[in-house]
């Protein structure tokens, strides 16, 4: 049984999922790469090289994110909306499970942790990017809303218990 078929869920999936055209479907296959792990890399190599200060804070948060989405992607096994829904606008497959969005959850990890000490427009550029990621996620037809809520929340909850537990000299600026 899918926990997630609630008819609020479902819905807005519907209305993100449907509303598609050939540009938008090109945009959005070829933007989903920036929600794979590949995306990791360069955002590495930025902050080794630019924001060493955020380096722990990162792989911390990162872990903690891993761990939780692995974790609960093996106790709900959730299947993907294109298995139990029918009529989804498919633009590619995946097969393992659905809750939560692990894209979701590692671009906010990315945003919150490019996104801390910086100016504002760097702020909004970093979130612009991780909500596209959300809305991407269920555009392809691969995550439920829930799905992508989820794992953003994992995402930030991942960041602010990292900054939390590190001590506050340690994510200084100097």
């Amino acid at each position: 049984m899918i926990f997630e078929a609630f008819k609020e869920n479902i819905y807005l999936f519907d209305i993100i999922n449907h509303h598609h055209d050939n540009i938008l479907d090109k945009f959005f296959y070829a933007y989903a790469s920036l929600g794979s792990g590949w995306v990791l890399l360069p955002f590495l190599a930025y902050i080794y090289i630019f924001r060493r200060f955020k380096l722990k804070i990162f792989l911390l948060s990162l872990t903690i994110e891993t761990i939780l989405v692995v974790v609960l992607k093996n106790v709900f096994g959730q299947p993907r909306p294109a298995s139990v829904l029918k009529h989804v606008h498919l633009l590619y497959k995946l097969y393992w499970g659905s809750f939560p969005s692990g894209d979701s959850a590692m671009a906010f990890v990315i945003a919150s942790v490019g996104a801390y000490q910086e100016k504002p427009i760097v702020k909004v550029l970093f979130f612009m990017y991780a909500i596209l990621i959300m809305y991407e996620r269920s555009y392809v037809g691969v995550h439920f809303p829930l799905d992508t809520i989820t794992g953003a929340t994992i995402g930030i909850f991942s960041f602010y218990a990292s900054k939390l537990s590190l001590k506050p000299h340690s994510l200084s600026n100097t």
